[in-house]
């Protein structure tokens, strides 16, 4: 991607378009954490204390976050995650960049140097023999993915990741280097061996080490699908392993969240067509494989609907194979307010190893609620308007019927300063553009640094009626004269949808793939029959809950009965699910970032789901 020249961001801007837009990398991420993480894959890993036996392998599916205690040391800062990734070997990658463990770029200016490290705990390799056990080491890298090229290495600017292994005198040495060179590359396998008799210790360790810009993701790397062993043929397939690599797509055809009323108005023609995945084959031989798709309502819970099954004997080596199947849209209901859908696609390889039917099964949460949106609730990159002049950019939406926008709901990156003035938007229709006046206006300051990087919401004191298509966005005057940094996701899209106005007119934003993460929060919403909230509605007693306080710092109490709660955040992602005896009746919160989250409590086939604000 080129990179553009102006200003402070000559050595962190992706690209600026016609003088109007600017993608620039994300300084900071959200806090990172291991979600989800697998123990029973790691079963025939493990060893007894902190030392590990061979096999080692972990190609990051199952979970997010920080890199798995399992097998890796603490705090290295790199982030495991389904977003940079392009075409990887298996869903989730390890991505390296300038932002550390806590979620903060590694210096505050634009300088280069070490920033993520990716260490292996301690791997027993005593008692092996150097010149007969054929160990190798193996994974695959990815310079850039869907962050920055990684610079063109130089004295001044070192750029390269770097694999080193630790020697029986606690020396690392260097085995492998991959320099930068501004360009963004598919997945190269690389397999070296492991035959220096000074790495056969009770404490054998590697790391992968990158250099670049250490603040934000300007220069990244990702890593997957590492496996070290021994007994291997460096020219035979790492594994016998058939893998899923990509995201489901959305379940939506337009969207990827919408109102429930706005869904149901037009359920066939609101849901895609197609749910697809891709597949790679690693195996040198034809595997022969069956799938499944389903469609299942987890909140309110119902029965799977099936709307895919399928098999065949996929060619050796083959790499992105497409499985796809057409969601019935009856599946998710036909009524509700508030509702969450899982669709999944998962495969039957018949592998025995725990290890590898990780990357087998993909899933994706729909929320159909108050609130329209085209991007995951990720953030790869920022997107922002020039930093001079009075400007503005106004984001379309279409709807099935009249309704009223009640708040924008936005996510404010890092990179922003604090204290600049956005005037947030909604406009009405004319001739395919923003009206000339805008029907609502509500100020907004931008707060502190430390608060950023989620999710606002800006509520209008009146609701703004809209019908047919409108917008939301927002306008900034000169005395702003700053990139005001809003997320922008790029493993969705809106195309059409983004316009801008610098004073010259209307114009539509067509020379970037993504999304901005802004949501106009709809009215249109009735009070469910078993809202607690509904005077007339009250619910059955053993299916009352309140949560408290809300808003928290962090731990919040629960009253009432249940089986099971799940967290999720606004785009659906599942953080955890507990049962009532894990959970009890208090959670503690306060390793998650500020923002709204969702909690969903289940009991006796009830779902019943609990908006809290964490403001830690």
């Amino acid at each position: 991607m080129p990179k553009f020249l102006i200003g402070l961001f000559c050595s962190l801007g992706f690209v600026l378009n016609s003088w109007g837009q600017v993608i620039t990398p994300l300084a900071s991420y959200p806090i990172l954490q291991s979600v989800k993480a697998s123990v029973t894959r790691n079963a025939r890993t493990q060893a007894t204390g902190d030392t590990l036996a061979l096999p080692f392998f972990d190609d990051f599916a199952g979970y997010t976050g920080a890199p798995s205690a399992n097998y890796w040391q603490s705090g290295g800062g790199v982030y495991i995650n389904n977003q940079f990734g392009v075409n990887p070997p298996s869903v989730n990658v390890a991505t390296f960049e300038g932002v550390n463990a806590a979620g903060r770029p590694y210096s505050a200016t634009a300088t280069y140097g070490y920033s993520d490290t990716l260490t292996s705990k301690p791997i027993r390799l005593n008692g092996l023999n150097p010149a007969t056990e054929a160990v190798y080491l193996s994974f695959y890298w990815q310079a850039g993915g869907l962050g920055g090229s990684p610079e063109i290495n130089s004295t001044s600017q070192p750029s390269f990741l770097e694999l080193e292994f630790k020697d029986h005198s606690g020396n690392w040495q260097r085995v492998w280097q991959q320099l930068g060179a501004n360009q963004k590359t598919e997945f190269n396998r690389v397999i070296l061996p492991v035959n220096n008799a000074a790495y056969f210790h009770a404490g054998f360790q590697f790391r992968f080490r990158q250099s670049g810009l250490q603040r934000g993701t300007g220069d990244t790397w990702n890593l997957d699908y590492i496996y070290l062993d021994k007994k291997r043929d460096p020219a035979a397939p790492d594994l016998r392993d058939v893998a899923i690599s990509q995201n489901l797509n959305s379940l939506l055809k337009r969207y990827t969240a919408m109102p429930a009323s706005h869904f149901f108005a037009q359920q066939v023609a609101e849901t895609n067509d197609s749910a697809f995945t891709r597949i790679n084959n690693f195996n040198n031989l034809f595997a022969p494989i069956a799938w499944r798709g389903y469609v299942k309502p987890i909140s309110p819970a119902a029965p799977a609907d099936t709307f895919l099954r399928g098999n065949a004997a996929i060619e050796p080596v083959v790499r992105q194979y497409l499985i796809n199947g057409k969601p019935n849209p009856t599946a998710i209901g036909t009524t509700g307010n508030a509702l969450e859908i899982k669709h999944s696609l998962f495969l039957s390889t018949r592998e025995s190893d725990a290890r590898l039917r990780q990357n087998d099964t993909v899933s994706r949460i729909t929320v159909l609620s108050d609130y329209f949106a085209y991007d995951d609730g990720t953030a790869e990159t920022n997107f922002s308007l020039n930093n001079f002049g009075t400007r503005q950019l106004a984001y379309r939406f279409d709807v099935n019927m009249p309704d009223r926008v009640v708040a924008i709901r936005v996510y404010l990156t890092k990179t922003n300063v604090p204290g600049g003035v956005i005037n947030f938007r909604v406009w009405n229709d004319e001739n395919g553009k923003p009206a000339g006046a805008a029907a609502a206006q509500k100020s907004f300051t931008i707060p502190p640094i430390d608060s950023l990087n989620r999710f606002y919401e800006i509520a209008f004191a009146t609701p703004v009626a809209v019908t047919n298509q409108f917008y939301i966005g927002y306008s900034l005057t000169s005395a702003v004269a700053e990139f005001v940094n809003f997320g922008f996701d790029l493993n969705e899209e809106a195309p059409g949808r983004i316009n801008y106005n610098n004073g010259g007119g209307w114009l539509t934003f067509e020379d970037e793939r993504g999304a901005l993460l802004m949501r106009p929060v709809m009215g249109n919403v009735l009070s469910s029959p078993d809202d607690p909230e509904d005077p007339a509605n009250p619910p059955a007693p053993e299916t009352a809950l309140k949560v408290f306080p809300n808003p928290s710092a962090g731990l919040i109490n629960i009253e009432g009965l249940y089986q099971q709660v799940c967290l999720t955040d606004l785009a659906g992602k599942v953080i955890f699910c507990k049962t009532k005896a894990e959970a009890g009746n208090q959670l503690n919160l306060g390793n998650l970032a500020k923002g709204m989250y969702l909690l969903q409590f289940t009991q006796k086939n009830i779902t019943r789901t609990k908006k809290i604000i964490l403001t830690r």
